[in-house]
């Protein structure tokens, strides 16, 4: 652990996967696995001169290091790389914006191709919900997806959210609908979907999201 950034010893260890924030060591491991169907942080345009597979993995890492970088206790984006075993199989993101008022966190996340199917993301997400609503008091989780993938709105689902409404979003080249769904508190403590967690190394995070 480095007493600057207490997360590299983070970890919630669920009944088949692990996440951990990802690691510098680590950045390159999951830029492989990078499925191509994932849209990445608009805000780093591609670098037409450098090959497609080189620039996606770049505006991967450059995504993961501006999150710790711009962090603070109101604004901030954790990536968690998702592990099964010593297998990374995906990244599950957890962030909170205006956190301490809101107290609302929002979610995105990948899984690589060859584990898709197999209840990573739903797992996945369960566990830094557990996490948001057990450890850093969040009162609701939101999430939003393409009205055609079913996939994310099928998770949000099996989870509890409730669907809160379509509304059209710009992303940059193109107008697509977006399904927003949210999570209360109290429907995450109904829910069936609610999975055993072991949490590690939080102590030392707390103050990075204004906790003692």
């Amino acid at each position: 652990m480095t007493t600057n950034w207490p997360f590299d010893d983070l970890t919630l260890i669920g009944p088949d996967l692990m996440l951990r924030p990802v690691r510098d060591n680590e950045i390159g491991r999951f830029a492989e696995l990078l499925p191509d169907d994932f849209d990445l942080d608009p805000t780093y345009p591609p670098l037409p001169e450098l090959p497609p597979g080189n620039d996606r993995a770049r505006r991967f890492a450059q995504s993961v290091w501006r999150h710790r970088g711009c962090w603070s206790v109101d604004d901030w984006a954790l990536d968690f790389g998702i592990w099964r075993h010593d297998q990374p199989v995906g990244i599950q993101t957890l962030e909170g914006t205006d956190f301490p008022t809101e107290r609302t966190v929002d979610t995105a996340s990948w899984i690589a191709k060859p584990f898709r199917g197999k209840g990573f993301g739903i797992r996945a997400r369960a566990s830094v919900l557990a996490f948001a609503f057990e450890q850093l008091g969040a009162e609701q989780a939101v999430s939003s997806a393409v009205t055609t993938n079913q996939a994310s709105l099928g998770v949000s689902r099996h989870l509890g959210y409730r669907d809160t409404g379509v509304r059209p979003h710009d992303t940059g080249d193109r107008i697509v609908d977006l399904q927003h769904l949210a999570l209360s508190r109290e429907d995450w403590a109904a829910s069936d979907a609610r999975i055993s967690l072991e949490i590690n190394g939080f102590d030392a995070c707390r103050p990075f999201f204004g906790l003692r």
